[in-house]
């Protein structure tokens, strides 16, 4: 539940860019043409720049350099377009924030997102919806950072000696960081699936009605945070399989999923570090 110290402090977050807008409006608009779209992301130089090396990345790369945004645009999909519009939109409303890598934030953050696709994918999820609540999980993170910047070196200071980060940030703020996130995709206008995604990420079993995204994001944070983890002779889907049954809510083909997460590995990495 959103916390009065939270609500009065709506006015400090971000706006989504009325440039942002139009353009996300383009893209979810099924009469848009390629050309069209392609010259809405035209006119926006920092979105150019991303779609290019976005669709020149190991992730969505060909044997083929693409120099347009056009061909781009082609390359990467509508739906792939859509995400990096957030994304850039997301990027680029706090460009600088004391005390976080942004680089390795974002980083970290798609390579939550990808792990998140995938797995929706084999739960009957929107893998797009899942890749989009992955890249907005963490962004109360830094609106806390940007709003308290004192506070959050604290809780971050203290999460690294063994602190609860919920419980931190609790009693410093009076909300915690997917309370803030939510508020923040709430205002922006996205989906009540993926609000709610984002604020119970942490505790899934709490959302009411329950929330296969928030079951998602959790799990791909457990994949990232607890990869290297010695298991011993634990198989890893088996051990996934152990966490999502916790959960109750979905169930997940596992067939095949080592390799793929094998090969998604340190790509979300790269696109943090090209985005940020």
């Amino acid at each position: 539940m959103q916390s009065a110290a939270l609500l009065n402090r709506v006015d400090e977050l971000p706006r989504l860019p009325k440039a942002i807008s139009e353009l996300l409006e383009a893209v979810n608009d099924e009469s848009s043409s390629i050309r069209s779209i392609s010259a809405k992301v035209a006119q926006d130089p920092l979105i150019s720049a991303r779609v290019l090396r976005l669709a020149n990345s190991a992730h969505f790369g060909r044997s083929r350099e693409v120099g347009s945004i056009e061909d781009a645009v082609i390359r990467l999909g509508m739906q792939t377009l859509r995400t990096l519009v957030i994304a850039s939109a997301v990027v680029g409303a706090i460009p600088k924030v004391e005390g976080i890598d942004l680089a390795a934030f974002w980083g970290e953050t798609f390579e939550v997102a990808l792990y998140s696709q995938e797995l929706a994918k084999r739960c009957g999820v929107g893998p797009d919806e899942a890749f989009t609540c992955g890249i907005l999980h963490r962004i109360g993170d830094l609106l806390i950072a940007t709003v308290e910047p004192s506070l959050a070196a604290q809780i971050r200071a203290a999460a690294e000696q063994g602190g609860d980060t919920q419980d931190l940030e609790t009693k410093l703020l009076g909300f915690d960081s997917p309370s803030v996130g939510a508020l923040l995709a709430n205002n922006w206008k996205f989906a009540p699936s993926l609000v709610a995604g984002i604020e119970f990420q942490r505790n899934p079993l709490l959302a009411e009605p329950a929330s296969k995204l928030a079951v998602i994001i959790y799990l791909s944070n457990q994949i990232f945070t607890h990869w290297d983890d010695d298991r011993g002779e634990e198989p890893f889907t088996a051990w996934l399989a152990v966490l999502a049954n916790k959960a109750g809510i979905i169930k997940m083909d596992m067939s095949g999923l080592t390799d793929k997460l094998i090969d998604l590995r340190g790509k979300g990495l790269e696109i943090g570090q090209q985005l940020a």
